[in-house]
Formats: C-alpha cells, structure tokens, sequence
C-alpha cells in the first residue's frame, strides 16, 4: 500500500508529534500519531514488518477512507470512477435550481456583472407555468426527494406576483407528491420588509441571503438606488425586523485584499446585537464579467482579475480567517468538493425571465451559453459541449488538489483564456491556505476552535 496522491499531512497538529491526514478525494480526515505518520510514508521499508502488525486494523481503516490506496494505478482508477460520478450521477437528494423572476433592479451597483447584459424583463405567468412543469418533470423522471428554488434577480422582490406564484404552487404540489421543498430569496434587502418574510415563511421561504457591503458609507457608495439615494439603513431595518423570523445571511464583496469594512460591518452588527444571529457570512472578491450581449469576450471590469492573484487571496483570506476566529464566527472552508455545474449532466439549474435554462448564474443574459429552454424536454448542443469538458485530464495527475477543483471554475477559464476548456490552476494559493483550511475543518469537527 501506499499513500494516495490526493492525501495531504499536516504535521504537528493539533500538538507535537499528531498528525492530520486528509483526502481531497474522499474528503476523509484522520489524527494519527508520529510513528504510524512514518509507516504510512515508507510503508515498504523492510524495518516497518513489525509495526505493520501492529497497526492492521488502523491501515485497513486509512485504506477505507481513500487516505492509503493500493498502489498508483488504484489511485488512477478511483479518480476515473469519482469524475465519472461526479459528472453523471443524479443526486437524488435534493434539485436545487436558481430561478430569475426579473432581471429589473432598483439598486445600481458599480461591480454589478449583470450590466452588460440585462435587459429590464420580467418573467411572466405563462413562462412561471413552463419552468414549473420543466421542474416537475425532471423531479419525477430523476427521482428527486425534494426541490430547492434560489429565488434570484435583479432584484426578485421586483417581481412578487410570479415568485409567490412559483412558491405557492410548487409547494403545493411537492406536499401532494411527499417530496421536501423551500427556497431561499438572495435579495439587495431593500424590499424584504417583516411583512414580506411573514408572507414568504408560510410559502416554504427557510432564509434570505442579503448582500451587505460594508457600513454606510462603503455600501451606500458602492450598492446606491438606481437613480440616486442611499440603501444602507432601509436595509438594516429589514434586518432588524426579520432577523428573529427567518435565517439571515450575509454576503459582502472586497477589492483586492482590503478587508477593513469588512472589520467595520461586523462591528455594525455587533452594536446592533445581531452578530450572533446571522446564520454566516459570505466574502467575494469583486470579478470581471463578461462583455456586453452578443460581445462576451470582451471582459468587463479587467482590472478586477488582479483579485485572484494568489498572493492577493492568500493574503485577503487570511485576514478574513483570522477575523471570523477572533471574533467565533462561522465562515465556510476551502476543502470542500466544487465541481463547475457546466459539467455536471444533472447538476443544478439556472432559469432565467424568458425560460432558457443555465448552467451558471454568471452566464445569464447570453442565450448562446444556454443549455435549453423550459419549453423543451431535451437540454440543447452546447450542454453536450459543457458535459464533455474534462479539463482535469490537462492538469497534472498527481496534483494533491485534483479532485477538489476537477480543473477549475469554467467561467473563470473563460475569463482568462476566453475558452471553457483550459485548466484554471490555484494550486500556489491551495499551497499556501490548505494547513488553515484543514486545521479549521479539524476544529469545526472535533469543537475545539479556539
């Protein structure tokens, strides 16, 4: 046996001469001690028989978690097997699809990637009607438990009548059919009023997740009223009165690795007594977008790609790290599994006003990225396209983070390369957080963050 190329140590942790292992590909994490550390790295040294023995059941276990494999062409073929799961597999759990009622917004926000692109449409009844039944169909051909509706924009609240038209009837009938169902609004704040959420609660609504940028001064800046006028305290009312109502999360963006509003806004918080409150945190760095419609190579916003530098979103994450730490917060980690759902054959969903199905929230506005239409059963050519991208044979096949990135985000490949097949590589950047990152996994599961 040996260990697995995607098999990380992290040494001396959480005390001298412990050791964390971890596998990128099973996600398995294991503590084990200094002399099993040096029989799982030399396991053929002849003077290792002894502790072979003495270790059989610990071995058998590392080898059940994908830690130790067989030898290298078990490790190849195991990678082979969890790709092809990853891509064709229905997870019958849960369909999580991303439903755009209007592409109307009342903010105008200086990053926003939807600007080249929108048009001031809503969706209409007869369009609801078709996206449902597309839903419905697929709920009952996949064999789904429950569906999961993202109710996106624009601003969706733009729209009430069709989003309470969804939610009322897809609620309806997945109670009648036993399947699960809730959705979840990702909203500006400005229209989700305590009203609202009452209304919303009854309809299947389990949380709203609110863009914030900082405090007043940053957000009105950056998030304004189209138009003109300030956001930032009609937001905060909204806050204020839904917070004991419906799971509240918030999402903030950052320019390079400048995180000081960030520092501000959760003081905000604080004084207001809602720091603990709010379900968790979301940080993005400001990206480019694509070009304008019918246009999309030619990127907008270049000289936001300077925020995924590595050395910028070493730098930038660690701040934010050791800012959620101090202050026991919840902030998610970097280990986790994201295969791009351009690749996945039956991932999650993108319905936009005008009933064309997506792959990525990022892509919306451009029909000729489109993967089908709600009017159509059969997803078109350019899903075939998208499902055939295998861009994590083009990367190196021992690189210890392959299986979590599967090449990188394909959006992000066509940002800078303006094609969707060729490798994003973060591996200087995974190089630098990756011992955080597994040491605050460890934490989170063992409850021993300090």
């Amino acid at each position: 046996m040996q260990l697995s190329h995607y098999t990380i140590i992290v040494k001396n942790y959480p005390e001298k001469e412990k050791h964390l292992l971890f596998n990128t590909r099973t996600q398995g994490m294991v503590k084990i001690n200094e002399e099993l550390r040096k029989l799982v790295e030399n396991y053929y040294a002849p003077r290792n028989f002894s502790l072979k023995v003495k270790y059989c059941n610990e071995l058998e276990q590392l080898y059940k978690m994908g830690i130790l494999v067989n030898n290298e062409e078990d490790d190849r073929k195991k990678l082979g097997s969890f790709f092809h799961q990853l891509k064709h597999d229905v997870r019958k759990s849960c369909l999580q699809a991303t439903i755009l009622t209007t592409y109307a917004c009342n903010f105008q926000c200086v990053y926003c990637f939807e600007e080249g692109s929108r048009k001031d449409v809503s969706m209409d009844i007869s369009t609801a009607d078709q996206a449902m039944q597309w839903l419905k169909k697929n709920i009952e051909r996949l064999g789904y438990e429950s569906l999961s509706i993202t109710f996106y924009g624009g601003e969706p609240l733009l729209n009430k009548p069709v989003l309470e038209h969804i939610a009322t009837h897809l609620k309806n009938w997945c109670e009648k059919k036993n399947i699960g169902f809730k959705f979840t609004l990702q909203t500006n704040g400005y229209l989700m009023t305590p009203e609202c959420i009452d209304k919303y609660l009854k309809l299947g609504l389990c949380r709203a997740r609110v863009s914030v940028d900082g405090p007043a001064d940053v957000h009105d800046l950056n998030r304004p009223l189209r138009g003109g006028g300030k956001t930032f305290d009609r937001i905060m009312e909204n806050i204020l009165a839904s917070i004991d109502k419906v799971t509240i999360c918030i999402s903030t963006s950052y320019q390079q690795d400048d995180i000081g509003h960030i520092e501000k806004l959760l003081d905000y918080f604080d004084k207001l007594g809602i720091l603990n409150k709010l379900d968790d945190f979301v940080f993005s760095p400001i990206q480019p977008s694509l070009g304008p419609n019918s246009q999309p190579k030619q990127i907008r916003m270049v000289e936001c790609m300077g925020n995924y530098e590595d050395e910028v979103l070493v730098s930038a994450n660690t701040k934010i790290q050791e800012l959620m730490r101090k202050r026991k917060l919840p902030f998610k980690g970097g280990m986790t599994v994201t295969a791009c759902p351009l690749t996945m054959e039956n991932g999650s969903v993108v319905i936009d006003q005008e009933g064309r199905i997506y792959k990525c929230n990022s892509m919306l506005g451009y029909p000729e990225f489109a993967v089908g239409d709600v009017r159509q059963d059969e997803f078109n050519d350019r899903n075939k396209e998208f499902v055939n991208i295998d861009a994590w044979k083009k990367c190196p096949e021992d690189c210890v983070y392959l299986p979590m990135c599967s090449g990188g985000c394909r959006f992000m490949s066509y940002l800078y390369n303006k094609n969707f097949t060729t490798p994003v590589c973060k591996k200087n950047y995974l190089d630098k957080m990756t011992p955080a990152f597994i040491k605050r996994e460890y934490e989170a599961l063992t409850g021993t963050a300090q």
